[in-house]
């Protein structure tokens, strides 16, 4: 997510179809404020992030079974978990309610495919901001048929640690 002007980065929903097996999970985000080049917060993981540490209840400990347990809280959850294997499907979310992400200038808002990006999954995520105007103009939506996620072959593997 990029936008120009001054806001509040207030969250993100985050949906992910795994092309290969194993964990999705290591990404770091990070958040450029104000044309900074480097990020002003670079996290630690994806799950740490969207606040479900240790792969969920995963990461080949296995706590809950065979179970892939969710949750959903008012600012942060995981509704949908697909477990670590190739076409596993997640859904996580992390809203900053009480301290959202204040810009001035610009914000940038990435997170990294894997670890360094070394995983090719589907990522689709919606962020959430408020700013003042002008802001820049949106660029167009892609068509549908792009837009409708497709499971690939990367070549990868396909079963996770569970």
């Amino acid at each position: 997510m990029e936008a120009s002007g001054k806001g509040h980065f207030i969250g993100v929903t985050h949906s992910i179809i795994q092309n290969q097996g194993d964990w999705w999970g290591e990404g770091d985000e990070m958040i450029y404020i104000d044309g900074s080049e480097k990020p002003q917060i670079h996290g630690t993981g994806a799950e740490d992030y969207y606040l479900g540490a240790w792969c969920y209840g995963g990461c080949g400990i296995n706590p809950f079974g065979d179970a892939k347990p969710t949750f959903s809280y008012p600012l942060y959850g995981n509704p949908l978990n697909g477990g670590d294997d190739r076409g596993a499907e997640w859904m996580v979310y992390r809203f900053h309610g009480e301290s959202p992400v204040t810009f001035n200038k610009s914000i940038k808002v990435t997170i990294e495919h894997g670890h360094a990006n070394h995983r090719s999954d589907n990522y689709y995520t919606v962020g959430y901001w408020y700013q003042t105007e002008p802001h820049q103009e949106f660029p167009a939506l892609p068509s549908v048929e792009d837009r409708i996620p497709q499971l690939q072959n990367t070549g990868g593997p396909t079963r996770g640690k569970n």
